[in-house]
């Protein structure tokens, strides 16, 4: 299957008839960025297949043809990544399409069918001016959705799309929103799983944002990654971090870590901050990234780094006997 630029419509054109399907949704990059773009480049197609049973054949049929297909995992839906280096990469989930996304930047579709085999697209929430105009707007309910699950996905658009960070701008009712809804939601074990897809999704977004230094800066300037990853929220507003070339060069996850540690003021926090990454997935993840994570973890701890360990359960001890 090759991907040329302006040929879309083949390449689901050509999943679907491999697949058996009769009818997918594509969402993501590949719809929207090639519709505004012909051009674009395309990482994978992320695409939407409502019934299970037609999902279940066609994961079955990717893997006949000699795709390397993950692990299913639940998160909201059902979904999979399947590559094959002649027919691309396919992230798969089997969903409902209208539930798809939180903000008007990801509500975008095209629906492929019978009824429209070149694809046809769906625009409800005004997602092409949107991005022409910068503005990215919670188009759910807030308050429904996990706080970090909003913080991932604005920080991936903001990289992607270079929208404005600023508190003052066009994005403030949004950034506002977001900071309420984390202040709502303590550091715990039950949002473990979202802040590490928070976390990777976010280094990924800096990899891939035009300007690293005014996205960095840009995000330091919001705060939102204080509630969770304090010390990754100092090195946002240093500049010996942000406007580093060696920062701008990164070319994986590992390289930009390489320099956080370089230049934070707080090896052992920073430490603290990356070491949820340990719970990702490793077929979603980089596996010298996690392996470096893990021996960091390992590596003996300074005496500050164990006091910060140690100090929380004697005061919890303290707090317990007291309360007798």
């Amino acid at each position: 299957m090759k991907d040329n630029a302006t040929d879309t419509s083949s390449v689901i054109k050509n999943f679907m008839q491999i697949t058996e399907t009769s009818e997918v949704f594509l969402y993501g990059g590949a719809a929207i960025d090639r519709y505004m773009n012909h051009n674009a480049t395309i990482m994978d197609y992320d695409i939407a297949i409502s019934d299970p049973h037609q999902y279940t054949k066609a994961i079955n049929k990717l893997r006949d043809l000699g795709f390397d297909v993950a692990k299913p995992r639940i998160a909201h839906n059902l979904s999979t990544v399947a590559k094959h280096p002649a027919y691309g990469v396919f992230d798969l989930a089997c969903m409902d399409i209208q539930k798809n996304g939180i903000y008007n930047l990801e509500k975008f579709y095209i629906h492929y069918s019978q009824d429209y085999p070149n694809g046809k697209a769906v625009d409800r929430y005004g997602t092409v001016r949107a991005l022409r105009e910068g503005r990215v707007e919670i188009v759910n309910n807030p308050d429904e959705e996990p706080a970090y699950h909003l913080l991932r996905r604005f920080a991936v658009l903001s990289g992607k799309y270079n929208l404005s960070l600023s508190r003052d701008g066009i994005n403030k009712n949004t950034i506002d929103i977001i900071e309420r809804r984390l202040q709502e939601t303590p550091v715990s074990r039950a949002n473990e799983h979202d802040r590490v897809r928070c976390l990777s999704r976010f280094l990924g977004a800096v990899l891939r944002s035009k300007d690293h230094a005014k996205y960095l800066e840009g995000m330091g300037e919001t705060g939102l990654m204080r509630f969770a990853f304090p010390e990754i929220n100092n090195l946002l507003h240093d500049k010996s971090f942000t406007r580093n070339p060696e920062t701008r060069n990164s070319k994986t996850k590992f390289d930009l870590i390489q320099v956080m540690f370089e230049r934070t003021k707080n090896k052992d926090a920073l430490i603290d901050d990356l070491s949820i990454l340990s719970k990702r997935e490793p077929d979603r993840e980089e596996a010298k990234l996690i392996n470096t994570v893990n021996s960091l973890i390992n590596a003996p701890a300074s005496k500050k780094r164990i006091e910060n360990l140690i100090n929380p359960v004697f005061a919890h001890i303290l707090q317990n006997k007291m309360s007798k």
